[in-house]
């Protein structure tokens, strides 16, 4: 029997940042994960839409009209620890409306706490791990008992959590992303975090195989997969076509297959095609060479993100973040050289953070200049060795799993060095230091000259600076 299927993006997908430092930076895109899932459904004879609720005015009414016009078998809903409780708010509506439509959770908390769903929010299923088989296997009736990576309750009334699926070996397999579903014209992004707008995320690979102690490995894990280079611009061509102006990568790990990353941009090149696109999520600083960040720039990539983290030697490595800080002066050097704009992310907080290497933190950020620094307070999310190591220590004070959201006043954990107000005044003057600088002041004049973001720079910067408290 072939089924209608509903797949939800909860409506504070977005909202959790707004009394963030960084909310006016977060762009409005499109999410690959339902788009992926929604094709694999389509390719099966299912019928898919999707309900992304965080561009939505009117949440709840969205959601009731499309219960109403699209009578959905089946829904699948995606979040993360912090979207917790808006996840159980949809699910309590949906059977509000019509309990006989059956509810699918996925997403990075179900991943970390399969049976949570279930047992707390109301759905019927949990999928955990990477999505896409298990979804098919069960939207196509198999018996739930004989699907790995699915979390259901028995017939007895216990949970029952099956093996874990393995990894798809082959990503080109899966079917091409139905970013049709989406309509890019709802889609916004501000210039201070792209070009152009509206912008679209883009999968290239899945996979990290490092061991940062605050990164969740629980969907994709840590084997690295990557798309051929021709299924990768295949995509990107598809997504212009549907009207998107840039795009930016989400991927955990873009350039640690150097001679992949390199190859994307060759094909971007080969096929002279004409598009703003950004590596959003980051790369490592020990996974960039000079050629990349060239052949990055003849195709078309204005702005690569470092996850740089800490100025501190010895925080980095109780981070496990397997970087030195001579590689990021490097990483940074390198960029600069050959004309591609810089993102720096940097954490305060991480584990054996004080005072003084908060410093050396700040003095590291001044002194490698990059174009667009930010910070954010270390947050152990669950599922992390951070979280882990830090609840086995007594300082996780929070099981609220909405508090667990980055960039706001929310502490769910007890630093062993840093007071809570202390913490932030730290998040604050980084801001102010970066931010304030005469020189970071000029550079960003004349670069918005020449840009012609002038104006948007200023408009950005009265945003943010407008209140250093919460």
């Amino acid at each position: 029997m072939k089924n209608r299927i509903l797949l939800i993006c909860p409506h504070t997908a977005i909202e959790v940042f707004k009394e963030s430092k960084i909310s006016i930076v977060i762009p409005r895109i499109p999410y690959v994960s339902l788009a992926s899932l929604a094709a694999v459904a389509l390719r099966a004879g299912h019928t898919a839409n999707i309900l992304d609720l965080s561009i939505s005015q009117n949440p709840f009414v969205d959601l009731e009209l499309a219960l109403k016009n699209y009578q959905p078998d089946l829904i699948g809903i995606t979040f993360t620890s912090g979207l917790c409780n808006e996840a159980s708010a949809i699910v309590k509506r949906i059977k509000e409306i019509d309990s006989s439509i059956k509810l699918i959770a996925g997403g990075a908390h179900p991943s970390v706490f399969p049976e949570e769903p279930i047992v707390k929010y109301g759905f019927d299923y949990s999928v955990f791990g990477e999505g896409e088989i298990t979804f098919l296997e069960l939207i196509d009736g198999h018996n739930p008992a004989s699907i790995d990576g699915l979390a259901y309750r028995g017939t007895d009334g216990r949970i029952i959590v099956n093996q874990p699926r393995d990894l798809i070996t082959d990503l080109d397999t899966l079917p091409y992303p139905a970013y049709y579903l989406y309509n890019a014209k709802n889609y916004h992004s501000p210039r201070v975090a792209s070009r152009h707008s509206p912008v679209a995320a883009l999968e290239t690979s899945r996979g990290c195989p490092y061991n940062c102690i605050y990164c969740n490995k629980h969907i994709f894990q840590k084997q690295f997969r990557a798309k051929s280079s021709k299924r990768v611009v295949d995509e990107m061509e598809i997504l212009i076509n549907l009207g998107y102006k840039e795009i930016h990568i989400w991927d955990d790990c873009f350039s640690f297959d150097l001679d992949h990353a390199k190859g994307v941009c060759d094909e971007i090149i080969r096929r002279k095609l004409k598009i703003s696109w950004n590596i959003y999520n980051g790369i490592r600083v020990d996974r960039v060479d000079e050629e990349l960040l060239r052949k990055l720039v003849v195709s078309g990539c204005y702005r690569v993100s470092f996850g740089i983290e800490s100025g501190d030697q010895n925080i980095l490595n109780l981070a496990q973040k397997g970087i030195t800080i001579q590689q990021i002066k490097n990483a940074v050097s390198q960029a600069k050289r050959v004309g591609i704009d810089t993102l720096g992310f940097f954490i305060v907080g991480l584990p054996g953070e004080t005072k003084e290497t908060f410093q050396k933190t700040l003095a590291l950020a001044k002194e490698i200049d990059v174009d667009l620094p930010k910070i954010a307070i270390a947050t152990p999310l669950p599922g992390t060795k951070f979280f882990n190591d830090w609840q086995a220590q007594g300082l996780i004070r929070s099981n609220n799993w909405s508090d667990y959201v980055l960039h706001t006043k929310k502490r769910v954990a007890t630093h062993p060095n840093i007071g809570d107000e202390e913490m932030f005044e730290y998040y604050n003057e980084f801001y102010r230091a970066m931010y304030l600088r005469p020189g970071f002041i000029w550079k960003r004049f004349w670069r918005g000259l020449k840009t012609g973001d002038i104006f948007f720079d200023i408009y950005y910067f009265l945003k943010i600076f407008v209140s250093f408290k919460w």
